[in-house]
């Protein structure tokens, strides 16, 4: 008899035990995942965005009317991620407290500045507030050859301004393998890797695909100019793409509608602005630049606060508060705009 109770009971204690060890491996199971949840809505990640008003009747942003810096009046929402996000501060692109970085690339296979093109552009680069860097690259083979890094020094840069012959231009070695390659190269390669400092690119291309045989259209998806853009916005860099194509009896200019097409493509996606008048080069860089510069004076570096972590792209979603505008940013945010690695 005392066995079979002693039996009973080490049943019982077992059973007891087993269910105990379970409540508490429970307990702990749903104590990690409110820390996590508690983690996360407490993250408060810092986020710059780069955005600007548009008339609202504008249906593309290379050519809407430059408008005045937004305001917190003029944004009823801003979300990240899906998540309503805090505005802490609106500042002006120039002449604000954020240091911009600006890498003008000229495509290789181009002779821009054999007519003097130079003098308009180091005019521009000159009339940019001291709160901008200035870095010079080549568009080479599918990558960047960086000539001058980022540099507060005009002179530097005029000094790395050098026009191609015709003969350079025209020699295989020359050969550009692709704008868009070249851009994604650079974001994975960018000089500066502080991610508090703003990133924009000028880049002088005719936007043509040459590497492959892929036919380009506009009214066609193109994975180079989306792919690019995606990469663009991981590293919050705005592209500032300037249609160039010298007339030439090789044959260059053809293809021109199909590369305005795509440079308009990537801009819509990662915001910036696509600058072309018309089918051919323009014959002067001065108007194209003078109206870059008025998009610079017009745009806004709204700081953010995310409810993620730092590191994570996320959809981005803004309201704005006015019936006459829209806001042209891009369609997602790195958070805490740290750059990928």
């Amino acid at each position: 008899m005392t066995t079979e109770c002693n039996s009973i009971s080490s049943t019982h204690y077992k059973s007891h035990s087993a269910a105990s060890t379970r409540l508490w491996i429970a307990l702990a199971g749903v104590l990690l995942l409110l820390l996590a949840v508690a983690a996360d809505t407490q993250a408060q990640t810092p986020t710059l965005i780069v955005m600007r008003a548009m008339p609202v009747r504008t249906t593309r942003a290379e050519y809407s009317t430059p408008l005045p810096p937004l305001t917190t009046a003029d944004v009823a929402q801003i979300k990240i991620g899906g998540k309503a996000t805090p505005v802490v501060s609106f500042t002006p692109l120039l002449k604000g407290p954020h240091v911009l970085q600006l890498m003008v690339l000229l495509d290789s296979q181009q002779m821009l500045g054999s007519n003097g093109q130079f003098e308009e552009l180091e005019n521009f680069l000159h009339s940019l507030p001291l709160n901008v860097e200035i870095g010079v690259g080549w568009l080479l083979q599918s990558k960047v050859r960086v000539v001058q890094n980022f540099t507060m020094d005009r002179g530097q840069v005029y000094n790395q301004l050098i026009p191609q012959t015709r003969e350079e231009a025209s020699s295989p070695k020359s050969d550009n393998g692709n704008p868009y390659a070249c851009l994604r190269w650079l974001a994975s390669h960018w000089p500066d890797a502080d991610p508090q400092k703003l990133r924009s690119v000028l880049m002088f291309t005719d936007g043509v695909i040459r590497s492959n045989a892929e036919p380009g259209s506009g009214d066609q998806y193109n994975p180079d100019a989306h792919d690019t853009a995606q990469m663009l916005e991981r590293d919050s860099i705005v592209p500032y793409p300037f249609f160039w194509q010298d007339p030439s009896p090789a044959g260059r200019n053809i293809g021109s509608l199909t590369g305005k097409d795509l440079l308009s493509q990537m801009v819509s996606d990662a915001s910036g602005a696509a600058l072309y008048e018309g089918l051919l080069a323009p014959t002067a860089l001065a108007p194209l630049l003078n109206r870059l510069y008025s998009i610079l004076d017009s745009e806004s570096v709204v700081t953010a606060i995310a409810a993620d972590k730092p590191g994570k792209l996320s959809k981005l979603d803004v309201k704005s508060a006015r019936d006459d505008i829209k806001i042209f940013a891009p369609d997602e945010v790195m958070t805490g705009n740290v750059a990928s690695k």
